[in-house]
């Protein structure tokens, strides 16, 4: 659980604690009906409140699995980490991304947006050209589509990835990791495997490389998922140079704690694409 389910699951559990002694209170001093309307009503409350508090956080934490099989890290017995790069491709930074882990004979996975696959077709190709991983990440990045039970992103994305690159990714993450558990029967399906992260900066929201590389290296552990974002929502247009800034510092660090970054099909000892979508 991170921090902020953390926080949401303290302030819920508060406020049922603090309702629950309110009703207590009310039923002493209460009338006869009275006191039966408000022990039927904190009986649900107590029900309701931490039903409604666990789905939540399960639909909406990169690192719980109640819904389903949710892969976060890799063995923390091992000196290696994975880089993962979410919403691109994009103009502005994911040829230079690939270029700089190239040069230092390095290689990602790069969770793309089924759209700008469609937009930016030579960028999806270069990216698997140079040896980088493809993971699949929605066809639209919106914010409803996870609720559909039959959830055709997956597919839709599959194909367009297939039809651009001529692979079919076995990984997928979710947009913001929001998840319920028919998108994860979903997944199972068509044997694909939802990946999470340990380790994020919430990069969209700054513009200092120093900022990000310093939320990461305060994060990292042996057998970490990095989540990292060379676009946003998959508009190839937003310019996202920061992450070139930011990437060589984070290399840095990450050398200096002896931990290597590589693909995830690598750390999580399993295939990154599959024989058909």
């Amino acid at each position: 659980m991170n921090d902020s389910s953390r926080l949401l699951l303290a302030v819920v559990l508060g406020l049922l604690a603090a309702v629950t002694l309110l009703v207590t209170g009310s039923v002493r001093n209460g009338g006869g009906q009275k006191r039966r309307w408000l022990r039927r009503a904190a009986a649900a409350a107590c029900v309701t409140v931490p039903v409604a508090t666990a789905g939540w956080i399960g639909a909406n934490s990169a690192t719980v699995s109640w819904f389903g099989g949710q892969v976060a890290h890799g063995s923390r017995t091992v000196d290696q980490v994975a880089l993962t790069f979410d919403d691109g491709p994009n103009d502005s930074a994911t040829a230079a991304i690939a270029d700089l882990l190239v040069a230092r004979g390095l290689r990602a996975t790069f969770f793309v947006v089924g759209r700008a696959v469609v937009a930016r077709p030579e960028l999806t190709r270069r990216l698997v050209s140079q040896g980088h991983l493809l993971g699949n990440h929605s066809f639209r990045h919106d914010a409803k589509g996870w609720l559909d039970p039959r959830y055709p992103e997956l597919v839709r994305t599959q194909r367009a990835i297939r039809a651009v690159a001529g692979v079919c990714p076995a990984f997928f993450r979710a947009p913001h990791g929001q998840h319920t558990p028919l998108l994860v029967r979903v997944l199972h399906s068509h044997h694909v495997t939802m990946i999470g992260w340990d380790a994020s900066a919430g990069d969209w929201s700054t513009r200092s490389a120093g900022v990000i590389a310093n939320r990461i290296l305060r994060k990292v552990r042996p057998g970490s998922i990095i989540d990292l974002h060379d676009g946003l929502d998959g508009d190839p247009t937003i310019d996202r140079r920061v992450l070139i800034r930011a990437l060589p510092i984070i290399l840095d660090g990450l050398a200096a704690r002896r931990l290597r970054p590589v693909r995830l099909d690598a750390l999580l000892d399993r295939p990154g694409t599959l024989a058909t979508c």
